[in-house]
């Protein structure tokens, strides 16, 4: 069975891309999370409020995340970065002389994501602006989508509260190279 990719890019300016990422991956989360769901409303930016499902190890995972997508992206110039959100189903796989099991994705969605930094506090205002109106587009987007294509959600087979698991990964687009050399070369302390 093909899965599903779903994409989307928002370009944000650096202190608004970690709301409107969150309420996106919220809003996403809490239409898929299958099972028994209490629902926790949200607002950023002032105005926008959205829906997310009121777990911890949900709300802890997103964070996680967001928090690595930022640290990711650059804080004096302009980048770009990806955050993935993908649920899967758990088969088992048969070998020879064993069983196992294996996730196979059914849905993904990727946010891609171009980051500016206000180079004055009068760009501030009109950023916000865009920003509101990117997250608002953002979240009835991904309801619409949500409404038009299930064909591809498999049959829930499993008896636990979230039958499909997700996971959430993030990459980023720009200075890929100098980002995993910094990482894997240890700081040295000035003598």
């Amino acid at each position: 069975m093909d899965h599903r990719v779903v994409t989307q890019t928002l370009d944000l300016e650096r202190r608004f891309i970690e709301p409107v990422v969150k309420a996106v991956l919220h809003t996403i989360l809490f239409h898929r999370y299958f099972g028994n769901v209490s629902p926790r409303d949200t607002c950023i930016l002032g105005s926008i409020q959205y829906t997310s499902v009121d777990n911890t190890d949900v709300q802890r995972q997103v964070d996680e995340r967001v928090d690595e997508l930022m640290q990711s992206l650059a804080l004096t110039g302009d980048s770009k970065s990806q955050i993935s959100l993908y649920f899967t189903e758990t088969k088992p796989r048969r070998a020879w002389f064993s069983k196992s099991e294996e996730e196979i994705c059914w849905e993904e969605w990727i946010i891609h994501i171009n980051c500016t930094v206000s180079k004055s506090p009068t760009e501030v205002g009109q950023l916000q602006a865009s920003a509101e109106d990117q997250a608002k587009r953002a979240i009835f987007w991904v309801i619409q989508e949500m409404d038009k294509h299930k064909d591809h959600i498999p049959l829930i087979a499993s008896k636990q509260s979230n039958p499909f698991p997700y996971h959430i990964s993030v990459a980023p687009t720009s200075g890929l190279w100098s980002s995993m050399i910094k990482r894997a070369i240890p700081a040295r302390a000035p003598k």
